[in-house]
């Protein structure tokens, strides 16, 4: 009887769960953010700093050849290669950064199920991307050669950022900086923070790609108060038709003409 009753604990022992002889870490270090947005005001400020930096737009960061003013993604240099009938972009992410792994990971996957971009862990490539805790959000823009860095520091492990993030690695580019953008969007330049009125800046027409009409919800689209000098108060951006405009933290992943725009850079 007692070897049943062993067999029976052993069988119960061995269910899909944490496996055998494993622990759960009680350390709070360890635990992921809520994947879809901050949940309390003071962490919506922490994010907010963090994607609205110091950085070119915020969290750009340009290939040293690349003149800010002329930004755009015309240039064939900064894609990513095609391989067996997707594009490949090998990744690595930092060893101190593991508890980034689950949020960059629903956020690729986000990529690999609606566009022809295959995140892939690095195995000896000689470009890619290292994904690590930064100071603030902020990634480079398209295939700079080499290692290149993605920034998700404290306020930044949300899927929106992290896809708004990995678009800018492939080379996408601020919807809200589009060289038509005064056609649809009101910017109020007396309510930006004064040394912030840079960001705002359009994209030179001859070295952009346009691919779809002006997209408010795109995931690369920032929301109402950014760079805002008060930003439970004073709008730096509205719509001109009225349509909202949301965060890219709050905000779960692509639109379908954000989807049409990866795949057309991409030739796809």
């Amino acid at each position: 009887m007692w070897w049943k009753m062993l067999l029976t604990f052993w069988a119960l022992m061995r269910q899909p769960g944490v496996p055998v002889g494993d622990t759960v870490d009680s350390d709070p270090s360890e635990f992921v953010p809520v994947p879809h947005g901050p949940q309390t005001v003071a962490e919506e400020d922490i994010t907010r700093a963090a994607i609205y930096g110091e950085h070119y737009g915020g969290d750009m960061i340009f290939p040293d050849d690349w003149n800010t003013s002329d930004a755009g993604i015309k240039d064939e240099r900064y894609r990513w290669p095609q391989y067996q009938g997707f594009v490949r972009v090998p990744y690595v992410i930092d060893q101190n950064s593991r508890h980034l792994q689950r949020v960059v990971l629903e956020g690729m996957e986000i990529y690999h199920k609606q566009t022809p971009i295959k995140f892939v862990p690095r195995r000896n490539e000689r470009d890619y991307v290292r994904i690590f805790s930064g100071n603030g959000c902020w990634s480079m823009i398209g295939r700079n050669g080499g290692r290149q860095d993605l920034s998700l520091g404290q306020g930044c492990a949300y899927v929106g950022l992290v896809v708004h993030e990995l678009g800018h690695a492939i080379g996408l580019f601020h919807e809200h900086q589009r060289s038509d953008r005064d056609k649809y969007i009101n910017v109020y330049l007396q309510n930006v923070i004064p040394n912030q009125r840079h960001n705002f800046g359009l994209t030179n027409r001859n070295n952009e790609l346009i691919y779809t009409n002006y997209d408010y919800d795109s995931i690369m689209h920032y929301g109402s108060y950014a760079f805002s000098r008060n930003p439970r108060g004073l709008r730096t951006m509205e719509a001109k038709n009225g349509h909202p405009l949301v965060e890219p933290w709050q905000k779960k992943g692509f639109t379908q003409s954000d989807i049409v725009t990866i795949k057309k850079l991409y030739k796809y």
